[in-house]
């Protein structure tokens, strides 16, 4: 049988056979021929602080320059919430994508099954700049075309913002033991969904949209990182 031209024999052996069992201690399968490709698809822990500090001072900025303070919060809490609600859904219905074809298959492991097969994998664990930065170029012509050119930077501040801190929760969930009792609680909610209930516990950094959709699961966590 020849090979695919562009993906790896061992990501759609991964994706097309039986699921594994989580492996802390695994790496998931390089995905593309092409290393160009392949690095694309990799990120280190830290990028997405130092990509997106700047970006988020300079959105704060314009709004400083366009509201007042209460309005300039209240912006910037409206995207914080607006985000926990693209993290929810993200998660729940295009990371979990029902792999019910070999197509699906393949793209849901690319996407997000292979974090479930190898959580504790570095190189994955955070969102590539190419993603987190399409997903902001979408936010802010949404924020532009339902909001307007000057409340789009603070609406857009807050929902960088509040990615930064999703993606501390999931760091911190797979890479750390959190002190304080919300840190606490997150971790103990994403180890649930990886080693409980796949079907729960969407959202990472807030549980409000898993309560208002009744995903919120009570049972323990199986298993510890």
């Amino acid at each position: 049988m020849a090979s695919h031209p562009v993906l790896t024999d061992a990501v759609l052996d991964a994706a097309l056979g039986p699921e594994a069992e989580p492996d802390l201690k695994a790496s998931s399968p390089p995905f593309f021929r092409r290393p160009l490709f392949e690095r694309l698809t990799r990120a280190h822990w830290a990028s997405p602080y130092l990509l997106w500090a700047a970006p988020i001072a300079a959105c704060l900025a314009f709004g400083a320059g366009a509201h007042d303070l209460p309005r300039l919060a209240l912006l910037v809490a409206g995207g914080w919430l607006v985000w926990t609600f693209v993290e929810y859904w993200l998660h729940r219905g295009f990371f979990h994508l029902a792999p019910t074809t070999p197509a699906r298959r393949v793209t849901s492991f690319i996407v997000h099954r292979h974090h479930h097969v190898a959580p504790n994998d570095r190189d994955r664990l955070v969102a590539t700049p190419l993603y987190s930065g399409g997903l902001a170029l979408l936010l802010l012509g949404v924020y532009t075309l339902a909001a307007g050119p000057a409340a789009r930077w603070p609406l857009l501040a807050g929902s960088l913002v509040g990615y930064i801190f999703y993606e501390l929760a999931h760091l911190r969930a797979h890479h750390g033991r959190p002190r304080t009792a919300l840190g606490r609680a997150l971790r103990r909610r994403h180890l649930r969904h990886h080693f409980t209930d796949r079907g729960a516990d969407f959202g990472i950094s807030s549980p409000l949209w898993d309560l208002v959709f009744r995903t919120y699961s009570k049972r323990p966590a199986a298993k510890d990182m």
